[in-house]
């Protein structure tokens, strides 16, 4: 059972100055206990231990317990006005001091407001005890699940049919799921990764950033331990720092298809696996690849990312080379999509009849909005330190400029706050993962932390699971609001209910605006250094494809080498995003000694810095006028993408209309004549504490979106009716059984048969055992089970295996599907009535029934 934080902070100020680091605490006790400790050797200073004690008693006063704590007085400890400059009453007395904390948030606009965010502060003390906790519905797990990751339930319904979608979907597909931070995206792919390599496979996984990849390694080797299992290595992240010898191990085990899952970046991607990869899928061993923040895809925008063009033609190669049925599964993931970017992932890595989107799209539950706008940036700084001391802990603060979170690093370390980490885009991944760890600690509780606050640019965080992040504080305006939303999402990802306060000067908005305008090249312009590279380059292999020389110079350009190549390199991305010319990584540079993956893999880099590979998609693409008419409507949409993310930040900064509101208009999506829609939850925000109707206390929210529940966006992988001989015309066959024996011993072995051909989903009640057996007989595929009557219910179109153990009547949803074209099969006892003659039994009444006996011999 966990101390209470109080408690042992009492304990750790009555032991000072003799502060055991190993001592037992959790939360804001454990992390005063490590500013405790760190006083002596400077690594914490005053005004970290003040935020954290405030932090501990405003946590107690949540619970009920407004006791006053007794501190002592040292040379190192908080002076008495400290404490009161760190938000505490303090008292003196003979041996020391008792202090109290006051209440603190941002001022808002008037008395109603002020009370409702004392209220929504209290909610985010109480932690885990709070009414506005995100609580989900989870949901009884299906047999596929269960024996991939042994976990019993789904974490919500998005998730589970994201993970139905995922493992039903055909060979050379394309899913893409939208599916909120805390649903479990990870697991959705793991599953049915880990359900495909039972019978030798691998996926690959690529992720933006090396510490994320390390953060799914060490959670993947958790699931495969307990089920006593392992890759040769037990290395499931390939990355640039690995040993030799270890990524040599796992390339081999790439092609032989017994590395189970590798994650990796992009760059490892087209780099060092790309010939191991392509191997394995030439054998059919490649069975899922993973776009994890898929939205990123889309986001590198005019600045040149070519890994992400590449990978889509490795994808293409993959396809093009892997024995029939057994192509490579392609699944996009993130928390958030927007239209552009959900036609991006589609036309890059898929078309429109072989990808499936599950929507299943929600803002998150844990933040609240907060926004002061300050006449300067002395005031609007002054602010901000007093934010970042009265704020609960851990803090993200969030800058645009490297040069900002440098200064603002400097300026708190010199106002007290020792415990302060920095992550720009300009650290290196060993500063970065060194900054995460000292912030998150380790997954053991008791371990030892180092920083309360992280300063960064957009740079900083990208996935990472640091679970208990209880404020995210800008003191900036983001350029877009998918930006501002991308980072307000550090916060609260244990869904605890969390804060984002947004404090700006006017000077900010202007900065924003700036960075918005991301240059692109006039038309002209474009055309010309894309004759001057494309008449200079070179034939590649005899093909279709060109080697461009990404540093050749039009005439007349006097910028350095470096400017010159950026161009270029505008250029040619400009053409990609028109839909002129795909980019690939350039073939291996030819070498006449034998070439190891990694010594190609560096062949390739030192190609791939200074050439691209073009290839043409249009044989117009060198006429003027269409090449004008492409990139102009490039550039046009370009721009009406930048302008429509940079006008809702705007209109999030106004303060006049709800935040949830704006960011679910953004995050909505036309598709197939309808529009997909992210469903609005709001704990808080300017507008809607204006309002007298909004909830104080408790667990109400201004906005709360029903759960999304998506459709089941895949059947099965080949076409299934084992028994359409005895059908006869009727889209549905009734199986019966008379006796217990039969019911007993029969009816599980016809499932277990039918699931071999190929009926992976079915349900009804008194099916749960017999799916299970079926699971185990038919792995690596995956057997749904409709649990919950909601597979039936809807519009599913593929093959449904059902058990009707109750003969006295039909389920609704399943008397329902009867009527329709679906193929069903349903198993039942003799005497089941008919849904419509509930005086006749349904074998008496239809003509198209067999026995469970003659349904085992036709099999």
């Amino acid at each position: 059972m966990a101390r209470d934080p109080w408690s042992v902070a009492q304990e750790l100020f009555a032991s000072w100055p003799d502060i055991n680091p190993a001592q037992p605490a959790a939360g804001s006790s454990r992390r005063l206990r490590d500013a405790l400790a760190g006083l002596p050797s400077a690594q914490s200073g005053w005004r970290d231990v003040a935020a954290l004690t405030r932090q501990v008693l405003l946590e107690a006063q949540a619970h009920e317990n407004t006791s006053w704590l007794d501190v002592p007085v040292g040379t190192r400890l908080p002076s008495l006005e400290q404490w009161r400059t760190a938000g505490c009453d303090v008292l003196t007395t003979s041996t020391g001091l008792k202090i109290k904390a006051v209440p603190w948030h941002p001022e808002e606009l008037s008395t109603h407001a002020n009370a409702a965010a004392s209220a929504d502060f209290r909610q985010v003390y109480l932690g885990p005890d709070s009414e506005q906790r995100r609580r989900l519905d989870h949901l009884q797990a299906d047999p596929f699940w269960i024996a991939a990751l042994g976990y019993a339930e789904y974490l919500s319904a998005g998730q589970r049919q994201a993970a139905r979608s995922v493992a039903l979907a055909p060979p050379g597909s394309t899913t893409i799921v939208c599916l909120p931070t805390g649903h479990g995206k990870t697991e959705v792919v793991l599953a049915p990764a880990l359900l495909a390599s039972r019978s030798r496979g691998v996926s690959v996984v690529v992720v933006p950033t090396v510490i994320l990849a390390l953060d799914m390694e060490r959670r993947l080797q958790a699931i495969m331990s307990r089920q006593g299992r392992n890759a040769p290595t037990n290395s499931f992240a390939y990355f640039h720092a690995l040993p030799e010898t270890v990524k040599a191990a796992m390339r081999t085990d790439i092609k032989t298809g017994r590395q189970v899952v590798v994650f990796t970046s992009p760059e490892g991607l087209v780099s060092g696996l790309n010939s191991a990869l392509a191997e394995a899928a030439e054998a059919g061993l490649l069975k899922y690849f993973v776009i994890d923040e898929a939205h990123l895809v889309e986001q590198w925008g005019t600045e040149f990312r070519p890994e992400f063009q590449s990978m889509a033609a490795q994808r293409r190669g993959w396809l093009d080379n892997a024995p029939a049925g057994r192509q490579v599964r392609t699944v996009a993931m993130s928390a958030t999509l927007t239209a552009s970017q959900v036609d991006a992932l589609q036309s890059r890595f898929g078309t429109p009849a072989t990808t499936a989107v599950v929507w299943a799209a929600a803002l998150r539950h844990e933040p609240s909005f907060y926004h002061t706008l300050f006449g300067d940036d002395g005031e609007r700084d002054r602010a901000v330190l007093e934010a970042v001391t009265l704020l609960p802990r851990p803090v993200a603060l969030y800058t645009t400029r490297v040069a900002d979170a440098r200064g603002w690093v400097s300026r708190l370390q010199a106002a007290g706050l020792r415990r302060v980490g920095l992550v720009t885009g300009q650290s290196s991944q060993d500063e970065r993962m060194d900054v995460v760890h000292g912030w998150r600690g380790a997954s053991d509780v008791d371990a030892t932390t180092r920083l309360d606050i992280v300063v960064g640019t957009s740079a900083f965080g990208l996935g990472v699971d640091m679970p208990e992040v209880r404020s995210v504080v800008h003191a900036c305006v983001p350029e877009t609001v998918d930006r501002y939303y991308q980072e307000v999402g550090r916060g609260g990802r244990d869904g605890n209910p969390s804060l984002a306060y947004l404090m700006t000067t006017s000077a900010d908005a202007d900065m924003a605006d700036g960075m918005n305008r991301v240059v692109v090249l006039s038309v002209e312009r474009a055309w010309e250094r894309w004759q001057r590279m494309f008449h200079a380059a070179k034939p590649e292999g005899g093909g279709p494809r060109i080697v461009v020389d990404l540093s050749h110079r039009p005439r007349g350009v006097d910028e350095d080498s470096e400017r010159n190549r950026g161009w270029n390199v505008r250029a040619l991305t400009l053409m990609a995003g028109a839909g002129l010319i795909q980019l690939h990584r350039p073939e291996p540079i030819a070498s006449p000694v034998a070439e190891t993956d990694e010594t190609r893999a560096g062949a390739d880099t030192r190609n791939y810095n200074n050439e691209i590979t073009v290839e043409m998609s249009d044989a117009r693409t060198n006429d003027r006028s269409y090449f004008q008419q492409k990139i102009t409507a490039a550039r046009r949409r370009i721009y009406g993408d930048q302008q429509a993310a940079l006008s809702r930040m705007r209109a999030a900064l106004q303060g006049d209309r709800c935040v949830g509101e704006i960011l679910g208009d953004y995050y909505c999506v036309p598709r197939n004549g309808g529009v997909m829609r992210t469903a609005v939850n709001c704990r808080g925000c300017p507008a809607c504490r204006a309002t007298d109707a909004g909830p104080l206390s408790g667990a109400d929210f201004y906005r709360r979106g029903a759960e999304p529940r998506p459709a089941l966006m895949w059947s099965a992988s080949r076409p299934v009716d084992p028994l359409a001989r005895v059908r006869g015309g009727s889209p549905w066959l009734s199986i019966w059984w008379s006796t217990q024996q039969e019911r007993e011993y029969q009816v599980p072995e016809l499932i277990e048969q039918l699931a071999r051909r190929g009926m992976l989903v079915m349900g009804g009640a008194g099916m749960a055992a017999a799916a299970a057996r079926a699971q185990r007989a038919v792995l690596p595929e995956a057997v749904i089970l409709d649990s919950d009557d909601s597979i039936a219910a809807s519009s599913y179109i593929g093959p449904l295996l059902w058990l009707l153990d109750t003969p006295s009547s039909m389920p609704p949803p399943i008397a329902q599907r009867l009527l329709g074209p679906e193929v069903t099969y349903l198993l039942h006892h003799r005497s089941l009535p008919a849904p419509d003659r509930p005086e006749v039994a349904l074998v008496e009444h239809y003509g198209h029934h067999i026995s469970v006996d003659t349904a085992l011999g036709a099999v």
